[in-house]
Parts: structure tokens; sequence; C-alpha cells
């Protein structure tokens, strides 16, 4: 109330004739200026007065015109200019919506042997420097997406994952598979036979001085007519014409227990099997091998591919030796400690076989009679330094 003068009130007017009151304040606000093309729908956080109405510049927005609801999904992305209008008065606000990355990719098969490498091929449009990832038992690069199948384990289906870098990112699967290297399958007709009565024996020579680089391992079948006294199968000697210490640089021999010897680098660097391991009239696979270190379990004796025997080495390599491999017997003096029976597919690698390669060599020949692995194949090669298939 107004006073005009002393006691005369007037009254108060809110408008004039031909005003139309105060501007109305309108105010448009969104949670986010932006928002992935996969989001889920979402309101304005503020729309001040209400009763207004929505619009989108340029076209290609899903946007509810009453509510100013927002669809991400289907919307073109882009940067729009959404308008809030009460009486006429509008309230702006710039949103962008952004192209979700693609993360598709796949590698050539979904199944892979345990043998070398498998690359990821990513798909036209997909993000690039994202990050692949795998469960354990896969041996994966995780920025290029290459799998060491090698070390990875056999098995699976395993499920690698890409997920993009962002903003927008996205996660794409492909699943994968591990199996056993394929060992290539040749005939194997021969064996050579020995007879220790008779000074049989061979000298392979001395062709393989990787083989005193450290690791080793041999591998070869055998057949003993009779067990008596102790029957060499491999020797290399520290010395060719007299027994003197340190005696052999390698040495496989069975006792007339049935025991299998395997020394490495010097005499008293030995492992046994059990007695009875061995026995006459059969066909055994063996297998030792030596990782070059002084570590536990450094030295293992496999019989048919079965646990191993082990011990610690007392040596980290086998010194090097001018002398000769020889086969079915002790030195090259005569057939002293001669084999009595057969061998056949005799192998050595400068390296470490690991089970599973053994596995496939036993394999080979025991579930298919006549026919052997092929040592070039499935990655029995590497570190191949000898083989001789004794009449093959």
């Amino acid at each position: 109330m107004s006073y005009i003068g002393i006691g005369s009130p007037i009254p108060d007017l809110t408008s004039l004739p031909g005003q139309t009151g105060g501007e109305v304040e309108v105010t448009l606000d969104y949670p986010s200026s932006s928002a992935c093309g996969d989001a889920s729908p979402f309101l304005p956080s503020e729309a001040t007065p209400a009763g207004g109405v929505f619009s989108a510049s340029p076209a290609g927005l899903n946007l509810n015109t009453s509510t100013g609801e927002v669809t991400p999904v289907g919307s073109t992305p882009q940067t729009y200019t959404i308008s809030y209008t009460v009486s006429g008065i509008i309230s702006q606000f710039a949103l962008t919506i952004n192209v979700v990355q693609q993360s598709t990719f796949s590698y050539s098969s979904s199944s892979f042997q345990q043998i070398g490498t498998a690359t990821p091929t990513l798909a036209g449009g997909t993000t690039l420097g994202g990050s692949f990832s795998a469960p354990a038992g896969v041996s994966i690069n995780t920025s290029t997406g290459v799998i060491d199948l090698a070390a990875s384990t056999i098995g699976g289906p395993y499920t690698i994952t890409y997920t993009t870098p962002g903003p927008c990112a996205s996660a794409s699967t492909f699943d994968i598979s591990v199996t056993a290297v394929a060992v290539e399958l040749i005939d194997n007709n021969f064996a050579m036979e020995f007879d220790a009565g008779s000074s049989q024996y061979i000298n392979a020579g001395n062709n393989i001085p990787s083989l005193y680089s450290g690791a080793l391992s041999v591998s070869y079948w055998v057949k003993q007519d009779t067990l008596s006294g102790n029957q060499h199968h491999i020797m290399i000697p520290f010395n060719q014409s007299s027994w003197v210490s340190p005696y052999v640089r390698l040495l496989t021999r069975v006792n007339s227990s049935g025991r299998l010897e395997f020394r490495a680098g010097e005499w008293d660097n030995v492992l046994y099997s059990a007695n009875g391991a061995i026995t006459d009239g059969n066909w055994f696979h063996i297998c030792c091998t030596f990782d070059g270190t002084t570590n536990a379990n450094s030295m293992k004796i496999y019989i048919n591919a079965g646990t191993p025997v082990t011990r610690t080495s007392t040596l980290a390599s086998i010194p090097t030796s001018t002398n000769d491999l020889f086969l079915g017997t002790r030195y090259a003096n005569g057939a002293n400690e001669g084999l009595d029976g057969s061998m056949d597919e005799v192998a050595i690698w400068s390296k470490t076989l690991q089970l599973e390669d053994i596995q496939r060599i036993y394999n080979a020949t025991n579930d298919n009679p006549g026919k052997c692995a092929n040592l070039f194949t499935a990655g029995l090669g590497t570190g191949l330094v000898f083989w001789n298939r004794m009449g093959d």
C-alpha cells in the first residue's frame, strides 16, 4: 500500500494498462554434455518452469518434446542444440551423441595346435589402441592380441576379449581352443640289432658340438634280449681308448636288475630308475633329460612317457668332448659291456624335452604300430642335433 499525502492510501499496481508483467526465467540442464550412442534414455536434470516444449537442432536426435527425455540409441552421432521454450522464452543446452567404438575382431581359426603364435585381425572400422585380455592358460600380448600358443595350456574354449580405449568403449569376444600338436607319422619298419658277444656297435662320430651348451635330451626305443651285466645303450666316453676318470660325458645303460642309468657330464652325476623298470623281450621307450642347471629335478628319466624319476644335477653343463658318440657299447676299443638286443629311433636334442613332447613321440609308435613320429614336425625339430633311424 502506498500513500499520497497524510493518510491517503492508493492501491499497488502489479501491472499497468498494456503491460504483461515480469519476464519468465527459463532454465534447461542435462546430467552431462555428452552421451554414448548405446546409453540408456535420460531426462533433463532441470527444466523450469514446467510446461514448456523441447526441440533439437539439427535433426537426428530422439527427443521427447514434452518431457525432454533423450534416447541415444537410434540418434545420429553429432552435436545438438536442445531448446526449451516457455512463453516464448528459450533456454538452450549443447549435447553431443558420440559414436560407440567398434571392437569386432577375430582369429584365423577357433582351434589352434600348441605351437607358434596366433595373431588377431581387427575388422574394418574397429577402433585401434585398445587392450586384449584372456583367462588363465592363455599367454597373450595384451597390446597386440598375439597369443603364444606354445606357452599356452591345452584346453578351452578360452574367451579372448578386446576392449576399445574409449570414449564410448565397447568390448567383443572370440573363443579359441588350444590342442595338442599333431605329429606327422612316418614308416618305421626296421630296428638295429646288437649282439654283445659279436662286438657289434655303432660309432656315430663327433658331429654334435651343440650338445655341450647346456641342456640335452636323449630319446630312443630299446628291446633287451637278455638282462645280464651292464649293457650300454648310448655312450660318449671321456677317453675313447681307456676307462679313466671322469669316465663319461653321456651314458645310458641297463643292468641285470632291469635298472636304467643316466649319467651326464661325469660318472658321479647319475640318475637311476627303479629295479625292474626294464624287462627283457619287450620294447621300451626311454627319454632322459637334463636342463643344464643344478636346480632341483634337473635330471629326469621317463620310461614309456610315464612319471619321471628325478634328481638334482651336480653339474650345470656337460663338459666339452671331442670324443665320438657310440650306440650299443661302452667305448671304442671293442664291444665292452655292449647291448644284447635292439635299438630304434635314437635322437638327441640340445634342449630339454617337455612331457607333452615325450608323450607325442611315445604315442606315435605305441598307438600306431609300424609308424613313428617325424621329429621334424610338431615342433620336435627345434634343438634336434642327432637322429639315427636305425635302418629306416
